[in-house]
């Protein structure tokens, strides 16, 4: 029997419509990895991470820095000498918000209790001793103000790994890569309407201490957060 044309091509789409929910279905249970297999709850998960010591602030040809300050800049052949003369003081200002700030153990520590909190697991230091190792590689985090007018934004680029400490063997794996916007509250009330609201280049350049040290708190802890929230997305899938 010879098919219409119009059939064939629903027919076609069918097809393809099924293989696209199948390849849906099946990413979606590859993302929980084998966390259904396994029972955390009352056993032992030790963390080992692996990251640069201080968050990168990727701020534009305007801010001189250099790789092998505490918070390095990405810098470029800049025209603007305004803006140039108005960033000049902050790179001051942002190594000693970086030196005063333990950003790498924040998240460290952030990481771990929430991922132990979710696995209703105990956090422990002993890795060799531990039922279940969390890894967790960042590549990257940190704060990308490249445009002086437009606004900045906080950003993570990781690796996260469940593994068994008996053998070794990957139970769950994840990469998180995310970037949203830095928002003015959480350097209080007082910035609030700083900026119409958006904190851009020219506002890091015109923070201080105090606040800069919080936008790297902020960054410890949005990292924190994304890697968790990965973590929790996966286990809602098997529970």
């Amino acid at each position: 029997m010879r098919i219409p044309p119009l059939a064939r091509v629903s027919a076609a789409s069918a097809c393809v419509a099924a293989a696209l929910l199948s390849a849906v279905l099946l990413s979606s249970c590859q993302s929980a990895g084998r966390l259904g297999e396994y029972d955390f709850a009352d056993r032992t998960v030790a963390a080992v991470y692996d990251f640069p010591p201080y968050p990168e602030v990727l701020t534009g040809p305007y801010f001189p820095g250099h790789p092998d300050d505490p918070v390095h800049a990405l810098v470029r052949l800049g025209s603007r000498i305004a803006r140039e003369v108005a960033a000049a003081g902050v790179r001051e200002r942002l190594d000693s918000a970086a030196t005063r700030t333990d950003v790498a153990g924040r998240l460290a520590a952030r990481t771990s209790e929430r991922a132990a909190r979710l696995l209703r697991a105990t956090l422990v230091d002993d890795e060799a001793g531990a039922d279940f190792l969390l890894e967790v590689r960042v590549r990257d985090y940190g704060i990308d103000a490249e445009e002086w007018d437009a606004a900045a934004h906080v950003f993570v680029d990781a690796q996260v790994l469940i593994l068994d400490g008996a053998d070794g063997s990957e139970i769950w794996e994840s990469h998180v890569r995310e970037r949203d916007p830095l928002t003015p509250h959480i350097f209080g009330g007082d910035r609030a309407r700083i900026a119409r609201n958006v904190v851009t280049a020219a506002v890091l350049a015109d923070m201080s201490v105090d606040d800069l040290a919080r936008a790297m708190e902020h960054v410890a802890d949005y990292a924190a957060d994304r890697i968790t929230e990965r973590l929790r997305g996966s286990l809602e899938e098997v529970r």
